[in-house]
């Protein structure tokens, strides 16, 4: 969290400009994320798809098929296997932030 607070007009300019999603996180435990506008109309209008269904079910799995054909990885804190566990990782420039957090701290 504090690299996020420090560096944040950097990650805001990442996430606009190159189009990476930037993961926040406190004690090594995701809380928030940065994406683009564009990510969160997609986000936005998922939900709205979503909503409209009924069944609990056939809303899950809406959901979880609108999100791994948005690139949005979901897990589950499950032993269950995942459907949708066989995604390709989108390819995002630059180290991770956990990455330069750790550094930070040496």
């Amino acid at each position: 969290m504090h690299e996020a607070k420090t560096h944040l007009s950097e990650y805001l300019n990442r996430v606009a400009y190159r189009g990476e999603r930037i993961l926040v996180e406190r004690h090594g435990k995701p809380v928030a994320a940065l994406v683009s506008v564009e990510d969160l109309r997609r986000l936005e209008a998922q939900d709205e798809q979503v909503t409209s269904v009924d069944n609990l079910d056939a809303k899950e799995a809406l959901f979880r098929r609108l999100a791994a054909e948005s690139g949005i990885v979901i897990h589950y804190p499950t032993d269950e296997r995942d459907p949708f566990d066989d995604f390709v990782p989108l390819k995002i420039e630059g180290r991770p932030l956990s990455e330069q957090i750790i550094d930070e701290r040496r």
